[in-house]
This record gives C-alpha cells, structure tokens and sequence, in this order.
C-alpha cells in the first residue's frame, strides 16, 4: 500500500485507490484515539479530496477550513505558558485532542505546513466535517477561542471566507432568474 506523502495528499486517512486504511511507514496501521469520529473523517477526507482533485467545494473551501483549525486557540482557564504550543482551535470541537496532544507530547503542524500524523488526521477531518456541517456562524463562534492578532486574522480569514460564500450565493440566486 502506498504512503502519500504529498503536501497535497498528506491529511488522507484512506488509500484514494483502495480505499483501505492508510498504515505508518513500518506497515502497522495507526491506532487513532478519534474512532468515534471515523464517519465525520471520511466525510471530511471526501471533502478535501472533491476539493483537491475536482475543485468542487460546498459553502466554503474545505482546505482553509482545515488551516483555521490548526491555529493556536488560548483555552479557558487559561493554562501555564509552556503549555500554550498544544492548543489549536480544532481542539474546541474535538475536545479529546488537547488531551491526546500533551500525552503524546506532539506538536502539533501550524496552518502553513497542515500535515499531521495518521492517529491525528481524524480529528482535524472530523473538525472539517463539522465545520462545513454547520456553516458560517460555527466559524464566528471559534473566533471567540482566540486571542489577540491571532483571533484577528482567524476573525479576518472567516469573514473572508463567508464574504465569497455569500457572493457564490447571490451568483447562483441570479443564475436562476
């Protein structure tokens, strides 16, 4: 079974040939703390992969999407400051992934670089899912999680990305007249 590496390819959970489970370089499929999160992963791989290869999106793009997940969010208590490096605002929709991180000692990829190890990638799918699920208001909601320029640019990037939904809709709206 082959190992995508691809910067494109690399939040992939599932071989897009086979359609098997994707397995670490060693060959021993990864165990991910997510099970319960496998439907909304593969749907949120579906969504990257219709993106990626067929440029086909829903409301909003799924990839940025995934980027504004992987930035950092200052949780409530706010915790030591050597503890800051592990939270990302997927981990106010996947609450499990803050804890997974700090046992696993993992740091995390930031927005620029969004490629995770395979036990990881269901999370940040499922995040996607979720997102794309409940629209707009779900992205205002998560700028609530930041703070400082980081909750300005999260604020900016998804009021962005809402403007072009919104625009996208008026263009179909007036396509039907």
């Amino acid at each position: 079974m082959p190992i995508l590496r691809s910067h494109l390819l690399g939040w992939r959970i599932t071989c897009p040939l086979c359609g098997d489970q994707l397995r670490e370089p060693d060959g021993h499929e990864a165990p991910s703390p997510f099970h319960q999160y496998r439907g909304a992963a593969l749907r949120g791989e579906t969504l990257l992969d219709d993106e990626a290869e067929r440029g086909i999106q829903t409301w909003t793009s799924p990839a940025e999407i995934a980027q504004l997940l992987l930035m950092r969010r200052i949780p409530r208590p706010i915790p030591s400051q050597h503890e800051l490096w592990r939270f990302r605002v997927l981990g106010a929709i996947v609450p499990d992934l803050d804890d997974v991180v700090a046992t696993d000692h993992e740091s995390l990829p930031t927005p620029a670089s969004p490629i995770l190890p395979l036990h990881l990638r269901p999370a940040l799918l499922a995040g996607v899912t979720i997102v794309e699920r409940a629209g707009p208001e779900m992205l205002r909601m998560l700028g609530g999680h930041m703070m400082g320029g980081n909750r300005t640019r999260f604020s900016d990037s998804a009021e962005n990305m809402i403007a072009r939904a919104r625009r996208s809709r008026t263009s179909s709206q007036m396509q039907l007249i």
